[in-house]
């Protein structure tokens, strides 16, 4: 998905950053070489920065009127003590996850949050100075640690995130990106997705103009006589999933031609060898992107529960350069089968267990594969130059391979979710460490509450791609 933020970087219009968002949007500085990591600070409504090593958050930035500014936080500050505690350092390694100061700030957040007072004391270094600030925070209900399945604030946040995406969207039925160019299909397919996963009747005219969206700006190029035209392969496989789901979870199948055109052309497009690249001509001297068949597969699997007949040679083709792509020392999907290691393991293999669960083939495989998702799920947010893929797809394949270990991971996310969380309802995006994913321009509405709402929507068992086994269920109380 680097193509996009390499490609379309030069779209930032200021008019497009105006357009539909949510009261606060984190003010995100990319670094690509590595060196620092900018994230929002949940409904204190600022940025904050770390570097390898800090304990102490730097204030980057401070939402006009929000809750930092009410506290008295400023631009420069560094949070020295949170609800009294002294954070650990932050690590870069992607394998440490949230621990340090990013942990003991959601937390704090989260607890401090439900109290009938609720204050989060802040001690923060000001120049020389070290000054506490009780900082009021807006009154919620309180993430629960020991049954996040039922968590009554998870479902409200999942509802609020619905209701910010149907107010956002616009009249063609797009969600806005945070790239130009093409990257507005697929993520109306994922704001979709997240839609269907809230069930709520009032969304489904939504759902349906993102349908209409992503058909005509996508699928309506489509000509099985000629694979070498028509749209990408990420836009193809996303949109396949969508209209699959859309399908399976409200019985209608007047979209059905349109998934079969998608599932047809990726089946088309994948080579002999089993490879497949950004569209049809396989990239890196022939070498393909694996992130490409999983999705394909996923498409594919989810198409067979609504009536489409699978490709055989395709999908056995592809899923033989698949096998030959797992890391021997992760026991998780690489780059490809000629580049096997890849720290950004999430997106490749967590589509590709739930393929397989969603399918029942080769079980035994995808539960290796989510074994492996669990044990280094603290990679979920490296996703290649886009975060949202992997923790998309990273909590979709935990939940299908290992669903006994979703609610624990689950756990090790909320300080995720709660500095994700903004007090008026939705989502602000919260992307890679390092920010190398281009977090800058993808700091969108859209994409942070596509990414947050499917990390939700997994416990829901409503999707196929989270559990769900059940037909025509949308708009039917649970």
């Amino acid at each position: 998905m680097h193509v996009f933020v390499s490609c379309f970087a030069i779209c930032l219009f200021a008019s497009a950053f105006l357009c539909g968002q949510s009261v606060y949007r984190p003010k995100l500085i990319n670094s690509k070489n590595g060196d620092h990591h900018d994230f929002p600070l949940g409904v204190l409504e600022a940025t904050g920065r770390l570097k390898d090593g800090d304990k102490e958050i730097l204030i980057m930035d401070v939402g006009k009127g929000g809750t930092a500014e009410r506290g008295g936080l400023l631009v420069g500050d560094r949070l020295v003590r949170i609800a009294g505690k002294f954070p650990k350092p932050f690590s870069k390694k992607t394998d440490t996850g949230l621990e340090g100061p990013q942990a003991l700030l959601g937390v704090s957040l989260n607890l401090n949050s439900c109290l009938p007072n609720p204050l989060l004391s802040l001690q923060v270094r000001r120049g020389s100075e070290l000054i506490t600030l009780p900082v009021k925070l807006p009154f919620s209900q309180s993430f629960s640690l020991t049954a996040p399945i039922s968590c009554p604030k998870r479902k409200k946040f999942l509802a609020d995130i619905s209701n910010h995406l149907a107010k956002i969207q616009q009249k063609s039925g797009r969600w806005q990106p945070g790239v130009g160019g093409d990257a507005d299909v697929y993520t109306t397919a994922f704001c979709g997705l997240v839609l269907l996963a809230n069930n709520d009747p009032s969304h489904l005219s939504s759902v349906k103009k993102g349908i209409e969206f992503v058909k005509k700006a996508s699928i309506d190029l489509i000509d099985l006589n000629d694979p070498k035209k028509g749209p990408k392969n990420w836009q193809t496989a996303s949109n396949g999933i969508f209209l699959a789901e859309y399908q399976l979870a409200t019985g209608d199948k007047t979209y059905f031609s349109a998934l079969k055109k998608c599932c047809d052309l990726l089946a088309k497009r994948v080579t002999e060898k089993g490879t497949m690249g950004h569209h049809y001509s396989i990239p890196y001297s022939g070498g393909g992107l694996i992130v490409i068949n999983v999705q394909a597969h996923l498409a594919w699997a989810l198409a067979e529960k609504c009536g489409y007949p699978i490709n055989e040679k395709s999908w056995r083709d592809s899923f033989s350069e698949v096998k030959k792509s797992v890391d021997p020392k992760t026991g998780a999907l690489g780059y490809s089968s000629r580049a096997r290691w890849s720290p950004d393991i999430a997106a490749r293999t967590g589509a590709m267990v739930t393929a397989l669960i969603v399918a029942d083939r080769e079980v035994e495989f995808a539960q290796s594969l989510a074994d492996a998702l669990v044990r280094l799920n603290g990679r979920m947010r490296h996703a290649h130059a886009m975060s949202s893929i992997g923790l998309i797809y990273g909590f979709s394949g935990i939940k299908m391979g290992a669903s006994t270990e979703h609610s624990d991971v689950m756990k090790t996310w909320l300080p995720y979710l709660e500095l994700s969380r903004l007090p008026e309802g939705g989502a602000a995006f919260f992307g890679g460490k390092r920010n190398i994913g281009g977090d800058q321009y993808l700091g969108y509405s859209s994409i942070g509450n596509a990414m947050v709402g499917m990390i939700l929507a997994s416990a829901e068992d409503r999707l196929f791609m989270h559990g769900g086994s059940s037909k025509e269920w949308f708009g039917i109380a649970k």
